[in-house]
């Protein structure tokens, strides 16, 4: 009997932590820091930039941008530049993104109308205020697949709206999600800044 009882119980608890993986909450999703600080990635956010180049800024404050969070105190900014590199962040997750399952994920995106710095290319300063897109991707630590699950629109906006994206995984069960700022269609080369903020958990639909 009491084998029996423990067989359920641990039958039931497995269960549980099967539906509450559906839910993959996401760490420091509003990319919160005790101080915002250039050229730096926020808690539980790793860089993945070039490594040549910055990582990312957690604003506002930093390069003209005074705009006001969505969430919180902080956000993220990240730019593309004119000599073909851009800024991304990423972090491991604390479930998987299972392959042919279906997921929701938003974010709050805008772009600054003031972001200036220098030009890679130039060594002048200038206003990188070209638009850009998310792209959003899945990474498989174990086995280094990775695959774009999603892209944003291009963000031209200096109004926070959010942005709600289908991530959809068909090569690999992934466990990292790495956001990347990249160029707009029409705007390819140019330098341009992207901002996050307010991060949701990932849902995945219920079959």
């Amino acid at each position: 009997m009491k084998k029996t009882t423990g067989w359920v119980l641990g039958l039931m608890l497995g269960l549980s932590a099967a539906h509450a993986q559906t839910t993959i909450r996401v760490q420091n999703p509003s990319f919160e820091w005790d101080v915002a600080m250039a050229g730096t990635a926020p808690g539980g956010w790793i860089d993945l930039g070039s490594d040549n180049e910055t990582p990312p800024d957690i604003q506002p404050g930093w390069f003209g941008v005074k705009m006001e969070a969505q969430e919180g105190k902080n956000f993220i900014g990240m730019v593309v530049r004119d000599n073909n590199t851009w800024e991304g962040i990423g972090q491991k997750l604390n479930g998987w993104l299972k392959e042919d399952s279906t997921y929701t994920f938003s974010v709050w995106l805008a772009r600054s109308n003031v972001y200036r710095s220098v030009s890679r290319m130039t060594g002048a300063e200038i206003n990188y205020n070209a638009p850009t897109i998310l792209k959003i991707w899945g990474v498989n630590t174990r086995t280094n697949e990775e695959e774009l699950l999603a892209e944003s629109a291009a963000i031209s906006h200096s109004m926070w709206t959010r942005y709600t994206f289908t991530l959809q995984p068909v090569k690999s069960d992934y466990d990292e999600i790495d956001l990347m700022a990249y160029y707009a269609p029409g705007s390819e080369g140019k330098n341009g800044n992207l901002l996050i903020d307010n991060c949701s958990a990932i849902e995945a639909e219920k079959k």
